[in-house]
């Protein structure tokens, strides 16, 4: 039996948007195809249809959105004053998600995202002002010039990433 929870991911990325669906385990992650691409539509309804081919039937039917266009609008002049910390953090989740971080995998994009684990850190408490962080002290929502370039490589990297399994998905815009 599949204890999996599906849910409908409306994504923005270069220009174009595209619906996938990310599930719930274990190990969270995204349905693809019999060939590991991603499973892809233009559409919401199209994406309901894909993944119910496949015996999949979506949790709910509202997506959640993902902005990729702004984040790399954000990379391409970093500042503290940009930093949101509930879209930054939700990206982040999204882009280990894709890449199988908790599953183990080894490139590049999961290399610099467990090596930036204090920023990403950062950002969950960010995401929960007034915050009271572990042991007992308050966060200070500065950020440094190192932190936000650490910031910078990961989610560039994981747009990268994110680029190659969009062009690699049979029915998605070019990327």
């Amino acid at each position: 039996m599949d204890d999996r929870l599906y849910y409908p991911c409306r994504v923005q990325f270069g220009g174009a948007a595209v619906f996938v669906v990310w599930y719930t385990d274990s190990l969270d992650g995204f349905v693809r195809d019999d060939a590991g691409r991603l499973l892809t539509a233009l559409t919401l309804d199209g994406l309901e249809t894909r993944a119910g081919t496949r015996g999949i039937r979506l949790a709910v039917a509202e997506q959640a959105d993902y902005d990729f266009d702004r984040i790399r609008a954000w990379c391409a002049a970093p500042d503290a004053a940009g930093v949101d910390c509930p879209a930054f953090l939700n990206a982040w989740n999204f882009l280990d998600d894709l890449a199988g971080l908790h599953g183990g995998a080894d490139t590049p994009y999961t290399r610099l995202s467990r090596g930036a684990a204090s920023c990403y850190e950062r950002l969950f408490w960010g995401c929960n002002l007034p915050a009271v962080t572990p042991p007992g002290k308050r966060f200070d929502p500065t950020w440094s010039a190192s932190e936000l370039d650490e910031i910078r490589r990961v989610l560039e990297a994981g747009l990268d990433a994110l680029g190659s399994e969009l062009r690699a998905a049979p029915g998605a815009p070019s990327a």
